[in-house]
């Protein structure tokens, strides 16, 4: 049998989610069975090597001046008509709208539209493209029920194109004791710190880093030992800076900047803390919940979803720093309730959220969609 032609189209290659998940298609559909190619706008960090390494062909095109430029939509089909695929997989915004214009060029490929933001700041123009996309899409897949609710209440996507499939995170050995000795030096972490810790890119607006700085000195009343460890790095980076010091707390927040493994820092924290303004899913709780460490996070978008309404951590309203320190007090307070959190954290993430279930899904709508 022929293989199925893949071409996935995405706004960047950094370190996201959606960049995740790409990995995870890699690793697990046979070679044999699928040819994957990729254009985005830029690519760079480890994750283009990761997917070249499994055979994937990477076209970065440059960023578009604006999403309806047509020199960029061009050079975007000009590589999917050389590369002839079966099926297009758009997600991201830029990506979805780069997956639409191929498909409406080439008339008989598939077309998926992958939503995975939680879409509350777009515009009513943005919704009113979004919607004119997915008309040319077979397949509109949301990556959480919050997702999938929006492509069917807001957009109005029939019922027969939504597929929903929830992310996914690969299992990750657990790092060595002088792996966890190392950071802690590097960080100036020592073992007596209770350590909050919080991982995704710097931008406020969505991830409200503010929120746990600000929460922090009423932890720091009970546990003066408590530090902020922040995984990752963006462009508010300097802000929080400013803010930790303007709060007094020198040392006690700790910015450990982009990491190529930020999984092994889950490992350092006694908390894992998620304080997004908005969120479509939320895969570091997934990572938290595989690292055993106990979870407290807003109440927005996917995210009750993943910690099954409150049953794998605690829930709390968004942009309230005085409920995340509340939240982060009771559970250093509490020991059987962090074990418990923990254990349902563990099952939930497993049973849900496994890179098996993910690849699985999609490669099933794959076959679908070409039957």
């Amino acid at each position: 049998m022929k293989p199925k032609r893949i071409l996935h189209t995405l706004c960047r290659i950094h370190s996201g989610g959606v960049e995740q998940r790409r990995i995870l298609l890699a690793r697990a559909l046979a070679s044999d069975q699928y040819v994957h190619a990729l254009i985005c706008q830029e690519a760079a960090g480890p994750i283009p090597e990761i997917l070249c390494a499994a055979g994937w062909t990477i076209h970065e095109i440059g960023l578009a001046p604006s999403m309806l430029n047509f020199a960029w939509h061009s050079r975007a089909y000009r590589i999917a008509k050389s590369f002839e695929p079966d099926i297009v997989h758009g997600a991201v915004y830029e990506g979805e709208a780069l997956a639409c214009s191929i498909g409406l060029r080439i008339p008989h490929v598939k077309v998926i539209m992958e939503e995975t933001s939680d879409p509350v700041q777009r515009r009513w123009t943005g919704n009113a493209l979004m919607r004119a996309m997915c008309g040319r899409a077979d397949a509109c897949v949301g990556v959480s029920p919050k997702v999938t609710s929006y492509l069917r209440d807001r957009l109005r996507i029939p019922e027969r194109k939504i597929r929903l499939i929830n992310n996914a995170v690969a299992t990750a050995p657990r790092p060595s004791l002088d792996r966890l000795n190392d950071l802690r030096f590097t960080f100036g972490i020592e073992k007596s710190d209770v350590i909050i810790g919080s991982v995704g890119r710097i931008h406020d607006d969505h991830k409200r880093f503010s929120d746990i700085i600000q929460a922090l000195p009423k932890i720091r009343a009970q546990q003066p030992k408590a530090k902020l460890l922040i995984v990752g790095d963006g462009p508010d980076r300097l802000m929080l800076e400013r803010l930790s010091i303007e709060l007094g707390l020198n040392g006690a927040v700790i910015f450990a900047g982009y990491q190529e493994a930020p999984r092994d820092f889950y490992n350092l924290m006694d908390v894992f803390v998620l304080a997004s303004a908005y969120e479509a899913f939320g895969l570091v709780l997934v990572e938290a919940m595989l690292s055993d460490v106990p979870i407290v996070a807003t109440k927005v978008g996917g995210i009750p979803f993943v910690l099954d309404h409150g049953n794998a951590g605690i829930l709390i309203p968004p942009f309230t720093p005085s409920a995340i320190s509340d939240a982060v007090l009771s559970l250093l307070a509490d020991q059987e309730t962090v074990r418990s959190f923990c254990s349902a954290g563990i099952a939930r993430a497993q049973s849900a959220f496994s890179a098996d279930r993910y690849v699985n899904d999609v490669a099933k709508l794959y076959t679908d969609l070409l039957r």
